[in-house]
């Protein structure tokens, strides 16, 4: 075996869509399900301006939430609300049947509890040294 040189690399490199393929390939040979679809949603204003934006992967019937963000000036007018009903939406059209999310900001447990979300379970001492919890919502297609 020769020479091996690893290195990281950024998003935007050639080698993610070279990956993404070989990925593609290898579920296709034994499990569909198996890969994780990188998606986002863009909330923007009348005149097309970026409000703020969803990112997220879906995986065999599970839509996991990876970062919610609103613009600072354009907070406090429920736009993460919109965002977070219409990442549900979406992820119930790809065939979700379950979201799922961690977080350590109290602040979102509540959001999300409000909003028919459940605690799944608790890590103490996680990233960063801080309490990080699961929290997910099944998905009705009624």
């Amino acid at each position: 075996m020769g020479e091996t040189n690893i290195r990281e690399v950024t998003r935007d490199d050639e080698f993610r869509d070279w990956f993404e393929e070989l990925l593609e390939r290898e579920d296709a040979s034994y499990d569909a399900d198996a890969h994780a679809e990188e998606r986002w949603l863009v909330a923007s204003n009348a005149i097309g301006d970026w409000i703020g934006g969803v990112h997220y992967h879906l995986r065999g019937g599970v839509s996991h939430l990876l970062e919610l963000a609103v613009a600072p000036a354009e907070r406090h007018q429920g736009h993460a609300h919109e965002l977070l009903a219409a990442f549900e939406e979406h992820s119930l059209e790809a065939g979700a049947h379950v979201v799922e999310f961690w977080t350590e900001d109290t602040r979102s447990l509540a959001l999300l509890g409000a909003l028919g979300w459940t605690p799944v379970l608790a890590r103490p001492n996680y990233i960063g040294g801080r309490t990080w919890h699961l929290m997910e919502k099944r998905l009705d297609a009624a």
